[in-house]
């Protein structure tokens, strides 16, 4: 995650990340790319999973991430 910057576009967060998942996983937020990180850090089952959410500003630039636990 350190290595995003909004200098970044879609196809340079594509390189650095591979393909974002198709899934209507927090379809809700607005996202747009989802990438699934794993089971949930800091949980003693670790049933859930994390998920790394980006966001791209108006001329396809990165602009925010976020880390959900479904």
């Amino acid at each position: 995650v350190e290595r995003l910057s909004p200098t970044q576009d879609r196809n340079q967060l594509g390189a650095l990340l591979g393909p974002s998942l198709d899934t209507p996983y927090f379809e809700s937020t607005g996202r747009d790319l989802i990438y699934i990180l794993g089971p949930e850090r800091g949980s003693f089952t670790g049933v859930d999973s994390e998920w790394l959410l980006i966001w791209l500003d108006e001329s396809d630039h990165f602009e925010r991430y976020a880390v959900y636990t479904d």
